[in-house]
C-alpha cells in the first residue's frame, strides 16, 4: 500500500491547465517537491488535501479515494499551507483545540512539549491578528501533533521560523520520516538536501 497514489490527475483553473494527466506515488519518508514558480507545486498539495476539487479515482490517501471517501482519507493527513491564515479573533490555544475537536482527539503532552521548545507557550492566549507571521506559522505547525497523521503536506514550512524553531522542527522531521509520508514544497535547499529521501521535480 502506498500512502499516496495519484493517477491521471489534471488541475485546471478556468482555461489555465496547471497540471495534466499527472501520475505519482509517495511513500514513507520526506518527499521534496521542486520546480519553478507556477509549476503546480502548491496546487498539487491543495489537491491532495481536498481544497481543490478532483475527479474520482485520481487520488487515494492510505487506499481511500479522496473524492468518494474524503472523511476517511482526510482523517489520515495534515496540511500546513504556505500562508498561516486563521480567524483573526481566535486565540492560539483556541485554534489548536478546534483542530483537535474536528479530528475527535485530545491535545497531547507531545504538542505542549513542542510548544515549549519553540517558545510558543507565552502566545497561547494571543489572538492571531496580534501575532507575527512567524508565531502564526508556529501554531499551524503544531497541528502536526494533533491526531497522529500518517500523511503530512507542508508548503514552505520554514518561512518565518527562527533558528531555534527550525532546529526543533528539523528534529521532528528526522523522527517523523521513519513512519510518515511527508511531502514538502520548499526552496530551503540547505535544509532539505540533508533530510529528504526523494526528490520530484515538476516542470
Amino acid at each position: 500500500m502506498k500512502n499516496i497514489t495519484i493517477t491521471n490527475l489534471t488541475i485546471q483553473y478556468d482555461d489555465l491547465v496547471v497540471m495534466k494527466n499527472f501520475h505519482a506515488e509517495f511513500d514513507i519518508g520526506i518527499n521534496w517537491l521542486q520546480g519553478y514558480n507556477g509549476s503546480g507545486k502548491s496546487s498539487l498539495l491543495k489537491s491532495l488535501c481536498g481544497i481543490i476539487e478532483i475527479p474520482e479515482n485520481t487520488v487515494s490517501i492510505m487506499d481511500y479515494d479522496l473524492s468518494t471517501q474524503d472523511i476517511q482519507a482526510k482523517s489520515n493527513l495534515c496540511f500546513v499551507p504556505d500562508k498561516p491564515e486563521v480567524y483573526p479573533f481566535m486565540q492560539g490555544m483556541q485554534f489548536l483545540e478546534l483542530i483537535a475537536k474536528i479530528k475527535g482527539v485530545k491535545l497531547t503532552n507531545q504538542l505542549f512539549d513542542f510548544m515549549e521548545k519553540i517558545k510558543l507557550t507565552p502566545f497561547k492566549n494571543t489572538t492571531f491578528d496580534q501575532m507575527s507571521f512567524g508565531t502564526r506559522r508556529k501554531f499551524t505547525l503544531c497541528t502536526l501533533f494533533i491526531g497522529n497523521p500518517k500523511v503530512v503536506l507542508l508548503d514552505e514550512p520554514f518561512n518565518g521560523l527562527d533558528k531555534n524553531s527550525i532546529k526543533h522542527f528539523n528534529n521532528w522531521l528526522i523522527t517523523a520520516k521513519k513512519d510518515k509520508c511527508i511531502i514538502i514544497v520548499s526552496h530551503d535547499v540547505h535544509i532539505l538536501d540533508k533530510l529528504s529521501n526523494s526528490i520530484l521535480v515538476l516542470s
